[in-house]
């Protein structure tokens, strides 16, 4: 049984420089509930806590918490606190860094899923 080690640099022979892109590509972002958090986001604006957990399937307020507070540590979403009828109300929106960061990745993704290697 035969296994092939790469050698270094042979990444460069397989895929052109600009689609190993991927490796500079935001770390953070690559969890699934992440990248749904910052699409809904994305595509809805400005977007309440409740609204995101009943967007994105089999999540906890918990769970939805901790990837929330990841992603506000990065400057990728902003925070707003208000008090509405004696309740607070959490809404969180996209930030110029979390928009770059998430562009930057799909961008790296597509480059990667379109590209087809010669065989």
């Amino acid at each position: 049984m035969a296994t092939h080690m790469l050698r270094k640099g042979a990444l460069n022979d397989i895929f052109p420089e600009n689609y190993l892109d991927l490796i500079n590509a935001p770390i953070k972002l690559f969890h699934p509930y992440r990248l749904l958090i910052m699409q809904t986001i994305i595509l809805h604006g400005n977007v309440e806590f409740r609204q995101l957990r009943h967007n994105i399937p089999d999540i906890t307020d918990g769970n939805l918490a901790s990837h929330l507070g990841v992603l506000e540590k990065l400057n990728y979403v902003h925070c707003h606190k208000e008090v509405v009828n004696r309740r607070l109300r959490t809404s969180y929106e996209i930030t110029e860094d979390g928009r770059k960061a998430y562009d930057q990745l799909l961008s790296s993704l597509r480059k990667v899923i379109e590209h087809e290697p010669e065989l």
